[in-house]
């Protein structure tokens, strides 16, 4: 991606403004977080700020970003200072724009995958150290953290096993270096047994958790259309069942999306079709959600990791990678504003 992105934001935004009216200040009743990498802004606090006037103007209340173990500590006990400082800066500034920051903890480095492998206490002592210097890092902007990201798909690198030391050792550290904070984890629920991963990490970490998020990619990851919300379903059923494992904690749509990734099977149109048709079957699943247990709601993502690349992954963004949106844009944001 160019240095020319911020531009194409800046004049995408113009424009949308000049067709739908002012950018629009109030957060939705429901805040709908906007997932954003920092390799998407190339780690640049001025496409930052672009991209946050794009998530203002959609309607965003927030934004989540990873701060991927990798990109702080690439090497072991050597901490990249300009990564340190673009996060640092990044969450001070989406909190300055009024955009709720969700710190993801996540992306081990191949060094720590190695150790795992091979010195599985020295890991959890470097994973600890990870976490812990994040914490004191984002912890003044930040209250709200996710616990790593879906332990339970099959790229992930830790055994299933050990998912629940994952939650329990960085939700012990938050609520002990960040108190008032909120405690996120996530599945793919696009993939079998997710539930039992849930309920695994519930009863082995379950004190560590304020969050149950699911991620559904209907029409992408799996096969079905954008008026199946299974997995939602489940989530809010189960969250407000006396009894259930999952009763009592909060609820969360941690990644939804749609790829624009093939003129032939899914195009721009696709997804613009896609949000006019998903966005309003999540609300009336909300409406089952008799607790108000649901918390938040995120878009995955703003911006696309390379439009002009190949395959699902580089195409999930509502705006180009020069910063220019792609069709579904205003429809997206009619829609987040119905929340």
């Amino acid at each position: 991606m160019s240095a020319s992105l911020a531009l194409g934001l800046v004049s995408a935004l113009v424009s949308a403004s000049a067709a739908d009216g002012p950018v629009r200040e109030v957060r939705p009743m429901l805040p709908w977080y906007a997932a954003i990498h920092g390799a998407e802004v190339d780690h640049d606090l001025a496409l930052a700020s672009a991209a946050f006037d794009h998530a203002k103007h959609l309607g965003f209340g927030g934004v989540r970003t990873d701060i991927f173990w990798h990109e702080v500590e690439p090497s072991r006990d050597q901490w990249n200072p300009a990564m340190v400082a673009f996060h640092v800066g990044y969450v001070q500034l989406a909190r300055e724009r009024e955009l709720d920051p969700l710190v993801i903890l996540s992306g081990a480095p191949g060094w720590a995958v190695d150790l795992y492998d091979t010195d599985a206490a020295a890991f959890w002592l470097e994973f600890e150290d990870y976490v812990r210097r994040v914490l004191f890092l984002v912890a003044p902007e930040a209250n709200t953290y996710q616990l790593w990201n879906e332990p339970n798909h099959f790229i992930d690198p830790i055994d299933a096993d050990d998912d629940w030391q994952l939650i329990a050792r960085a939700g012990a550290l938050v609520r002990e270096l960040d108190p008032t904070a909120t405690t996120c984890v996530n599945a793919m629920a696009n993939l079998p047994g997710w539930q039992d991963a849930i309920d695994d990490w519930i009863t082995r970490a379950g004190d560590f958790i304020d969050l149950i998020g699911v991620d559904h990619y209907p029409g992408t990851w799996a096969c079905c259309t954008a008026a199946d919300w299974g997995p939602l379903e489940v989530l809010v059923a189960r969250i407000n069942t006396p009894g259930d494992l999952w009763f009592g904690k909060r609820g969360g749509l941690m990644e939804t999306g749609f790829s624009s990734w093939s003129w032939l099977f899914a195009d721009e149109q696709d997804q613009a079709d896609w949000i006019a048709q998903a966005l309003p079957e999540i609300r009336l699943r909300l409406d089952a959600d008799i607790g108000r247990r649901m918390a938040l709601c995120c878009f995955y993502q703003l911006i696309d990791v390379d439009t002009g690349g190949w395959g699902q992954e580089a195409h999930f963004g509502i705006v180009h990678s020069d910063g220019t949106p792609k069709l579904g844009y205003p429809e997206l944001g009619r829609r987040l504003w119905e929340f």
